[in-house]
């Protein structure tokens, strides 16, 4: 049984610009995976290459058993892409005559056309707009027509940028449960689907990676990796003057790393070791007075904001 994607030390540089930088993963069949990352980070250079928009500088991937260098005509028939920026579709043809123009562009059998399209219409709650000009679409309506699209050709695996940008609450609700609870669970579909929405990560996906800077920082189920923050995690110290000497922090057993700048010093602590009466001990004898303590942030938002950061987690 192959996986769904798998990647060996992939690698995409641009000059002397290292776009992604020796990723590593196995994703198996029926997973919704998630990746997590700022602008800039390489999530779409990395989905453009899974999904042969671009050929990678070194390294290796399959998707769906298929080499993306060598089988790329196999990887493109098995996947569907989706762009949060997609602008492809023809404003003066109604949803119904979009989906059927790429149908046909994506080589579905004529004599499956209608049913295929009337049925992923319905899947999105899109029929009684069918008929409806796209150029009158909302943002809304205009991604899930995205997603659609994406799913003519009935892919085992789908690529999704970003799948909920520029929808409202309501219907980006509606589109997470499609997700999870027809594409992935009844149809046994993988999707990989990148986003910014740290709820998406914690309640929607099976499993979870952040990229920054072009590499993998963490990766592996929401739990584990909120367990892993529990642990680690950041905390903020607002003193009333600064300290001659922060450094001295790193001497505080369970702290593993400070950042200061005038008053306001972060530390990352390890909960199992971190003792607070030690860290007062410290700061007081050193002469200074805090005025606030505290987490900077909490649960998966704590590791993400680390991972995302120049300090590695994995």
């Amino acid at each position: 049984m192959t996986t769904a994607i798998e990647t060996r030390n992939l690698t995409k540089r641009y000059g002397n610009a290292t776009a992604v930088q020796d990723v590593t993963l196995v994703i198996p069949h029926g997973e919704l995976f998630g990746l997590f990352g700022a602008n800039g980070a390489g999530k779409s250079t990395l989905i453009r290459m899974l999904t042969t928009l671009l050929a990678p500088t070194h390294g290796d991937a399959r998707v769906n058993g298929f080499d993306i260098v060598q089988a790329a005509d196999a990887v493109r028939a098995s996947v569907g892409l989706v762009f949060s920026n997609e602008h492809s579709f023809y404003g003066r043809l109604t949803g119904r005559e979009n989906l059927n123009f790429f149908a046909a562009l994506q080589n579905v059998p004529r004599q499956l056309i209608r049913a295929r399209v009337d049925e992923l219409l319905e899947m999105f709650t899109l029929t009684r707009y069918a008929d409806a000009m796209f150029q009158t679409y909302s943002t809304g309506m205009r991604q899930k027509l995205n997603v659609a699209r994406a799913l003519l050709h009935d892919p085992p695996i789908l690529f999704l940028d970003e799948p909920t940008k520029g929808m409202d609450l309501q219907t980006a609700d509606t589109v997470r449960a499609l997700l999870k609870e027809e594409i992935v669970a009844r149809q046994h579909k993988t999707v990989f689907l990148t986003t910014h929405d740290l709820y998406e990560m914690e309640t929607l996906c099976d499993r979870i990676g952040v990229l920054a800077h072009g590499e993998m920082r963490a990766f592996g189920r929401p739990r584990d990796l909120l367990e892993q923050a529990r642990r680690r995690t950041w905390y903020e110290i607002e003193l009333a003057q600064p300290l001659a000497d922060a450094a001295i922090l790193e001497t505080v057993r369970g702290i593993r790393a400070v950042r200061a700048r005038d008053t306001r010093i972060e530390i990352e602590i390890d909960a199992d070791d971190f003792s607070e009466k030690s860290l007062w001990d410290v700061i007081y004898g050193s002469g200074g007075q805090i005025r606030k303590f505290g987490p900077h942030a909490d649960g998966l938002r704590a590791l993400l904001r680390d991972a995302a950061d120049d300090t590695r987690v994995v």
